[in-house]
């Protein structure tokens, strides 16, 4: 299985955890100005850290996103390498 598919596969498993991180880092940037309450706040940021679920999964995400970045990375310098 080539880096591409790979890619892809791993992209459309971890989008909607990737979303969700991102909303709630979104929403998380007016933490302190009182919008919200604090449990909901509390809330957040067990979502956004995965800590609701386990602090594993936050490891895993975190390493798939790793993982997303390196390989797109290469994607994009070798057909940058073949064009020349």
């Amino acid at each position: 299985m080539g880096i591409r598919k790979i890619h892809r596969l791993m992209g459309l498993i971890f989008a909607p955890f990737f979303l969700i991180t991102s909303l709630t880092g979104i929403i998380l940037l007016w933490r302190k100005a009182g919008i919200y309450e604090k449990g909901t706040k509390n809330f957040l940021l067990g979502m956004h850290n995965w800590e609701i679920a386990s602090s594993y999964i936050g490891v895993i995400l975190a390493c798939s996103l790793l993982f997303m970045t390196i390989s797109g990375l290469i994607m994009f310098f070798k057909t940058r390498r073949r064009r020349k």
